[in-house]
């Protein structure tokens, strides 16, 4: 009935509504006369479009900002009652442009003309550094301020306190960290209605008051004060008026002083958010930390933290995250498990680099919604408990870098079902699993470095086929990998199986379909040939194997960044395909049996021109080590666009001809260089001294001739003090330095000839200054500047041609651990210098022509076979040589008593007259008396066999010389 009903009405008010659309003169309310015939307003559009025009939008962000409906523009909001503009919102957060947000521009104050605005939100725009505009304090309507991440710098305007009505406050600067600064804080605690401030990277160092002012805003939820240099302690004020806030964050603050008993948060009863991470805290934890019984996430890491946690930790029944990590924080670990909350709340643990000892509880099982555990890098011994098996929730177990040990089997697995992460690696761990035990969990990251998982590969394995990071590197395997294992492990993108004994050969269809990013399978005794790599690989470590043959013309992976296939019997000549990793940063192909030239990679090799065409060059190139191959040709042309080459090893092969001057301005951050054993000849190139990053230089073994450049007094970085070299600030602003070397993806250790042998570096190499010259053929005089080189630790110029005195000044080298000067033609006396080097442990003068009395001095008298030191100076004296120094003969003038001129001619005559007879008389005897005949001619036939073996020596010496320069691999 109620349809027909309507139905009627409708019929009967159909003419009416005919005719009120067909009449002319329609009547509605007239709209304001500012309005024109749309809903934005004229003058705030004007407003708008002034805006717009003072900021540049790369990004076209503003393009929709135009027509007459201002309030249908892109971030612009506007009252559904008043047509008023209440809203801009002109972030970049969700927005993809070829730039961020604004590139620059000024912000026009006709935004003030906006009086109803009460949200501006400017983030992550770009405005370069300008200060942020005064007149944002005159939109007295103001509810939100968004200036996160604008790039803005300067002083924060204080009139920004004239917001009286602002609840929501973001100057976040983390962006361009320190460039925002404020003085006092004073003009924030006149916004008492804020309820959320983000002043996070703004400098706040001089801001001493800033407690005292945050506390007069009892409306507070949220502080974030991150990266703010706030230095000063944090007392608590009196009357604490902070009783709704939720949130505190200050880390990354430089507090330097304890937590102690009267600090501001132990007074602020609804804090559930607190993180003083990496803010210099020391001391114990106070028992005052019981009172924040509503926390939810404490973040006390990365601090100076001793002690253990206090018992009032048990009052802390709400907590879920603790993160104590990167502290003192000592003692039984026992005793922290105990005084943690009684409340199975907790969900995330971490605990790692501390120094926490003894064994696991047992009670460890009953924080049964933990989620992550991480203890690792402490001192934990003992067993890990089978009581592990009850933390059913557990995605994260991570124990490595301790003294655990015994044996893990399938016991304490048996529940972890949600386990994804699992990390046991270097401890003494030996896991034994019954045969066909299949994991109730899928791991996602496996690492179990240097734990024993048998000689057979691990068939429990099997099942992981969802692994991200696989590294069972030292864990003992034998034998040849599972066919299963390349089907297993296809997808996994990190694998480390190094320093095992697997064998057999590397299969080159499975290899190659590999998606893994990383691989290393160094240390091992894998044979056969290197086969086509996959195509996402970037990192291929397949060192200390056995692997032979050729290198193919094709090996594949584009992305290529890292190849370390250094001792392997790999044979025949560097592909040309070696030229089209464009992104290859690390190559050591070094102790292989490679043979004939480098590949130009596009340089004419009779005009030494680089090509224009990018296409075919490696100049990505950082580490560069051929050494110990048979390599042979000229120095490489195609190293001219190495600019960013920070290692080069050519050492001991044939490389031949001079040394290109323009290493010094081509390779500027190269800072080691090795030529070793070579056949190099020529000047040494004073260029080399505008490297000056240089910290490692080794030509030893070659043909070089001529003198040593006073220029090398310019090789900075053999010139800085050792405090700079330990801080490797020497490495300038054109590099990022040899620190840069990723040391875990470039294991290879470096020879280095120093202190009379040959020594391997590692990590130790990035603060080895060496300077070896020796075995060449140089002439002339060690120039006094090399004194200048202050950082060096090895300096041998041994085997070589060098004369005139060592020049007193190479008792500056203060950091000199190792000084060769031996087989050279120096003379004059040993500096007296020699004795102020107090790190020198090895020195060799031997085979010159030194003369004069041996310096002495507590450190050369420290010395390991100091006679050793001197032998072949005939003209040395005196300790630890056996001859003894004669007392020098005073002169007539000096020791005549009488100025009689008779007394000195009767003296000379009658030494004369004495020195006849004496003569006579030996002759005479000689001649009527055998046995003195004997005498005297064994005595002569003694010197003649004396004077014959020092010659004999000193032509060997001489050959020995020239003989050096085409010895390869002698020292």
């Amino acid at each position: 009935m109620a349809p027909l009903k309507l139905l009627g009405h409708a019929i009967l008010l159909a003419p009416l509504y005919l005719l009120f659309l067909q009449s002319p003169s329609t009547t509605t309310a007239a709209p304001p006369p500012s309005w024109g015939s749309h809903r934005c307003i004229t003058g705030e559009r004007d407003a708008l479009l002034s805006f717009k025009a003072g900021i540049t939008d790369p990004g076209h962000y503003l393009s929709s900002w135009q027509g007459e409906d201002c309030c249908q523009w892109k971030g612009v909001r506007c009252s559904n009652r008043t047509s008023h503009v209440v809203e801009l919102r002109l972030n970049s957060l969700h927005e993809v442009r070829t730039s961020i947000g604004f590139g620059g521009g000024e912000l026009n104050s006709t935004l003030l003309t906006l009086p109803h605005l009460m949200h501006l939100d400017l983030r992550v725009n770009d405005f370069n550094g300008a200060r942020i505009p005064e007149f944002i304090g005159g939109l007295n309507n103001l509810l939100y301020l968004y200036l996160y991440g604008a790039n803005f710098s300067g002083l924060v305007p204080p009139n920004l306190g004239n917001l009286s009505k602002l609840i929501h406050l973001d100057l976040n600067s983390m962006s361009n960290y320190g460039s925002v600064y404020s003085t006092d804080l004073a003009w924030l605690s006149r916004l008492t209605k804020l309820q959320y401030v983000d002043i996070s990277g703004v400098n706040l160092s001089t801001a001493v008051n800033w407690v005292h002012v945050v506390n007069k805003l009892s409306s507070l939820v949220t502080l974030n004060l991150r990266f703010c240099e706030l230095q000063n302690v944090i007392p608590s004020p009196l009357n604490a008026n902070l009783t709704l806030l939720e949130q505190l964050d200050l880390y990354g603050n430089k507090f330097s002083s304890s937590l102690g008993a009267k600090n501001l948060f132990w007074d602020l009863p609804n804090l559930r958010y607190f993180d003083m991470g990496v803010s210099g805290l020391q001391g114990s934890i106070p028992d005052e930390v019981g009172n924040m019984t509503s926390i939810i996430m404490l973040h006390l890491h990365d601090n100076k933290l001793t002690g253990t946690i206090p018992a009032t930790f048990r009052n802390l029944c709400k907590l879920e995250e603790l993160w104590l990590s990167t502290n003192n924080i000592n003692g039984p670990v026992a005793v922290l498990f105990e005084r943690l909350p009684a409340r199975k709340n907790l969900q995330e643990l971490l605990l790692y680099e501390n120094n926490l000892t003894g064994s696991l509880p047992d009670q460890l099982g009953h924080l049964s919604n933990l989620t992550t555990l991480d203890i690792s890098n402490n001192m934990l011994s003992g067993e890990i408990p089978t009581g592990i098996s009850a933390l059913t929730m557990l995605t994260e177990l991570l124990l490595s870098f301790n003294s655990l040990e015994g044996t893990i089997t399938e016991s304490h697995f048996v529940n972890l079902t949600a386990l994804n992460h699992l990390d046991l690696c270097d401890n003494s761990l030996t896991m034994v699993f019954q045969q066909g035990w299949v994991p109730p969990f899928k791991l996602d990251i496996v690492d179990l470095r240097s734990c024993m998982l048998g000689s057979d590969f691990p068939e429990w394995l099997r099942s992981q086929n969802s692994v991200y990071v696989l590294d069972i590197s030292n864990t003992g395997i034998t034998g040849s990998l599972p066919h299963w294992f390349w089907i297993t492990f296809s997808k996994t993108q990190h694998l480390v199986l190094s320093n095992n004994q697997i064998s057999g050969m590397l299969p080159p269809r499975m290899f190659r379909r590999m998606e893994a990013e990383t691989m290393d399978f160094s240390n091992n005794i894998l044979v056969g040939p290197m086969p086509e790599l996959p195509r996402n690989l970037w990192s291929l470590d397949l060192s200390r194997n056995n692997l032979s043959g050729p290198l193919s013309s094709y090996l594949g992976a584009p992305l290529l960044t890292v190849l370390i296939i250094f001792e392997n019997s790999l044979s025949g000549k560097i592909p040309n395909s070696f030229c089209r990793w464009k992104k290859l940063e690390f190559l050591d192909l070094s102790g292989n049996l490679l043979r004939g030239t480098l590949p130009n990679c596009g340089v004419q090799s009779n005009t030494g021109k680089l090509p224009d065409n990018n296409s075919s060059r490696v100049n990505q190139l950082k580490v560069l080590n051929l050494n110990g191959n048979n390599l042979f040709g000229e120095f490489p042309l195609f190293l001219q666009k190495c600019q960013n080459l920070l290692l080069l090893d050519l050492g001991h092969n044939q490389f031949y001809g001079n040394l290109p001057t323009w290493i010094g301005e081509k390779l500027p951050t190269l800072a080691f260089l090795s030529l070793r054993s070579n056949f190099f000849s020529g000047h040494i190139p004073p260029q080399i001294a505008n490297l000056t990053e240089l910290q490692y230089l080794d030509i030893a073994c070659n043909n070089m001739s001529g003198s040593i450049p006073e220029s090398f007094k310019k090789l900075r970085g053999m010139t800085l003090s050792p405090a700079d070299n330990d801080s490797l600030s020497y490495y300038g602003s054109n590099s990022e330095g040899i620190d840069e070397i990723d040391l875990d993806v470039f294991p290879n250790t470096l020879p280095v000839i120093t202190k009379g042998q040959q020594l391997e570096y590692l990590t130790g190499i990035m603060y080895m200054v060496n300077f070896d010259l020796s075995c060449n053929s140089l002439t002339g005089q060690v120039p006094a500047e090399i004194s200048k080189l202050v950082a060096l630790k090895s300096l041998n110029l041994s085997y070589n041609l060098l004369s005139g005195i060592i020049p007193n000044s190479i008792g500056g080298l203060h950091a000199l651990e190792s000084l060769d000067l031996s087989d050279n033609e120096f003379s004059g006396e040993i500096p007296a210098s020699l004795s102020f080097l107090t790190s020198l442990s090895h020195l060799n003068l031997s085979y010159n022509n030194l003369t004069g009395k041996v310096p002495s001095g507590y450190q050369l008298q420290t010395l390991d076979d100091q006679p050793s030191i001197y032998i072949g100076n005939p003209g040395l004296c005196g300790p630890p040589l056996s001859k003894s120094c004669s007392e020098t003969n005073a002169s007539p003038a000096d020791t005549m008593e009488h100025d009689n001129g008779s007394d000195g001619g009767f003296f000379l005559l009658a030494v004369s007259s004495g020195y006849v007879t004496g003569l006579w008389t030996i002759f005479c005897a000689i001649l009527f008396k055998k046995e003195w005949r004997v005498v005297c001619f064994s005595f002569s036939d003694f010197l003649f066999d004396w004077i014959y073996v020092r010659v004999v020596m000193c032509w060997a010496s001489l050959a020995r010389k020239r003989r050096a320069v085409t010895l390869s691999g002698s020292i």
